[in-house]
């Protein structure tokens, strides 16, 4: 288990779906599918774009960062694992996926925390301790967007805990094309917190490269 063991996984999904999605050409935008992950999704992104960029036509960072964890993130990682071993993976979600969420959320829309945190009941100790320490040993990929030669989607959160808007701003300018969007009233959770918005950005984003 690791981040660019599930790039792998990626690219064995895209090479079954090969007729769908043909590598790029010499011309840039034709061919190639877009990958866009949310959050260590986004980490697997970057790992997958680093390796294999013939296969992408854009990829973008949802609520993600192309920077490795700082010395405090690991330590908050590894005092999460320490948790999740001594009292589990449902006990670790329940307590921590309400800090994912901005204060609008909590306060406007409690229903859709409750609702996602009844959803995370089938994750094992196991499994959440691997992706953990997945993401405490990835590296730094900033130079992966500043090599970026196709386009790349940002969406950030305002009031984003787990990937502050201040990092993304540092990073978007990066490529050389970016389409960058900030939602004003999420935090870590776009996709739920402002899901209409983050639908419409989607669309209009895979529409237009």
């Amino acid at each position: 288990m690791s981040i660019e063991g599930m790039a792998e996984v990626i690219k064995t999904i895209l090479d079954k779906e090969f007729p769908k999605f043909p590598p790029c050409g010499e011309i840039r935008g034709h061919g190639g599918a877009c990958v866009i992950g949310h959050s260590m999704g986004g980490y697997v992104t970057l790992a997958f774009a680093q390796k294999y960029p013939g296969y992408l036509s854009s990829f973008g960072l949802f609520h993600s960062t192309a920077y490795a964890d700082s010395q405090e993130k690991k330590d908050i990682r590894r005092k999460g694992i320490e948790f999740i071993r001594h009292h589990g993976a449902f006990e670790f979600l329940k307590a921590t996926t309400p800090n994912l969420f901005s204060q609008q959320t909590k306060d406007g829309q409690p229903e859709i925390i409750t609702e996602f945190i009844t959803g995370l009941n089938n994750f094992s100790a196991p499994a959440l301790v691997s992706y953990y320490e997945a993401m405490i040993k990835r590296p730094d990929r900033t130079e992966i967007l500043q090599k970026a030669i196709v386009p790349v989607l940002f969406i950030m959160g305002k009031c984003d805990p787990a990937v502050p808007l201040e990092d993304g701003l540092q990073q978007c300018h990066l490529p050389e094309k970016s389409y960058i969007y900030v939602l004003r009233d999420s935090g870590h959770m776009g996709m739920l917190e402002e899901k209409d918005k983050c639908n419409e950005i989607l669309e209009k984003f895979l529409l237009e490269i």
